[in-house]
């Protein structure tokens, strides 16, 4: 099939160096550098994949020269390397050859920045600004930034911090930072001098530690975190049909408050997954019209409490699940135990009595209980941000905490692809994401 498209026989590539030989090579080539190639998912997806399969994660900045040329040059019949190729007159010795087709598609682009097209030459400079660090960050600090989940600092010149983030991958959220055209993306490649970071390995210990420092801190281009607030609700209220109902509306007061929320649009959209999680009626959750039937009742995911099928004894019951999952509050006192940067430790974020009040990471070299796990943590100050925080994680994870408390918990109970159980006292649980979550088992693998 290749040989047929391409004339690339076996014996042609026999002699070829295999992969690993020169993947070091191909990494140090491009780095700083933008990929860029005609149909780009198709060769970047191969080279991403070779450096997986030598256990690497291979990231670049990418270009696609056909939708470019696509903007550049509209109304061709053809956008194939091919076709373009003769369309313009591009000289190659050789199609389908690798150094031949990467010199054409580099004339290709030539060309389409020669249009000077503003859409097209701002893509490409996000891109390549992308790739040099800010004018007073060193080079080498630049390069160490590690792709990793975790809290980042951009400090300036004075020594202070003008931001705090978070991100799964520090290092894309970097690039990302400085490919943005806005004046804040502006604001950071004038001031950055340095960077520090800490490596979490867990989304919600980030999220925490970043909420924490942004209020202790209070970094100058953090403003929209800095002074967060929600401004809407959702309510539960019950009205003399007998069916409970949620309902958005702006944050006045406690009466019916089920959780609070950044916009209007965030809440609703919140009970639109409701809907579908806990098979509610869409009428009596989102468009306030009873007695007709939804459009889900039409489909079968609504049991007919919009035109009273169901009973509000039925009905209640979902509409109490789907409250529960929803609220804002923590409920007991429990160690909320997850991933964390290395395979021997984990982050550790303690709950007593429904108040967040401590967090940090923990070795599980040995066994421990609940009250050795607590010694090790440090004492944070308890905010209703950082409960939502937890709240919303609980919610999305399986947990299970049912181990005796004398067998203790060790690092290698995460080891296996059973669901663990967890230790119980009178204080609290120890509560652990299920082993069901890939990510969790990827990452201890």
């Amino acid at each position: 099939m290749i040989t047929s498209i391409t004339g690339i026989t076996q014996e042609m590539v026999d002699d070829a160096p295999p992969f690993y030989e020169v993947a070091k090579q191909v990494a140090m080539m491009t780095e700083h550098c933008v990929f860029v190639a005609h149909n780009v998912r198709f060769d970047y997806q191969f080279l991403r994949e070779a450096f997986s399969d030598l256990g690497f994660t291979y990231t670049r900045p990418h270009i696609c020269t056909v939708k470019m040329t696509r903007k550049a040059f509209p109304g061709l019949p053809s956008y194939s390397l091919g076709n373009l190729i003769r369309h313009f007159g591009i000289s190659v010795k050789s199609r389908h050859r690798a150094l031949d087709d990467a010199l054409a598609t580099a004339k290709l682009l030539e060309m389409i920045l020669a249009e000077e097209q503003d859409g097209l030459l701002s893509s490409v400079t996000r891109l390549t600004r992308s790739q040099q660090p800010p004018e007073h960050l060193p080079q080498d600090l630049y390069d160490r930034v590690p792709d990793a989940c975790g809290i980042y600092y951009f400090y300036n010149q004075l020594r202070e911090v003008i931001y705090v983030g978070k991100s799964k991958h520090i290092r894309q959220r970097l690039k990302e930072h400085l490919r943005a055209i806005n004046g804040k993306a502006a604001r950071l490649d004038r001031d950055i001098a340095d960077i520090d970071w800490v490596i979490t390995g867990s989304e919600l210990y980030a999220a925490v530690l970043e909420s924490y420092e942004i209020r202790r801190l209070m970094p100058a281009i953090n403003k929209t975190q800095r002074n967060r607030h929600f401004p809407a609700a959702i309510y539960q209220t019950t009205p003399t049909s007998g069916y409970i109902r949620f309902k958005v509306g702006p944050t006045k007061d406690t009466d019916g408050l089920v959780n609070v929320y950044p916009s209007s649009r965030a809440a609703r959209s919140v009970l639109e997954g409701a809907v579908d999680r806990f098979g509610l009626c869409w009428h009596l959750t989102l468009e306030n019209k009873p007695g007709t039937p939804c459009y889900k009742h039409h489909l079968g995911t609504c049991l007919g409490a919009c035109v009273r099928e169901e009973s509000p004894d039925s009905y209640n019951e979902r509409i109490s699940l789907a409250a529960a999952a929803l609220g804002s509050e923590l409920e007991g006192s429990f160690l909320l135990i997850d991933k964390g940067p290395d395979p021997t430790t984990r982050t550790c974020i303690q709950v007593e009595q429904g108040s967040f009040c401590a967090m940090g990471m923990v070795s599980f070299d040995s066994p421990l209980q609940y009250d050795e796990l607590a010694d090790q943590l440090k004492p944070y100050p308890d905010h209703a941000e950082i409960r939502r925080l937890i709240r919303q994680f609980m919610v999305r994870q399986p947990f299970s905490a049912s181990r005796d408390l004398d067998e203790g918990v060790r690092g290698s109970d995460y080891g296996t692809e059973a669901t663990p159980s967890f230790p119980t006292d009178t204080r609290g649980q120890l509560l652990l994401p299920s082993l069901r979550s890939q990510s969790l088992v990827k990452h201890i693998k």
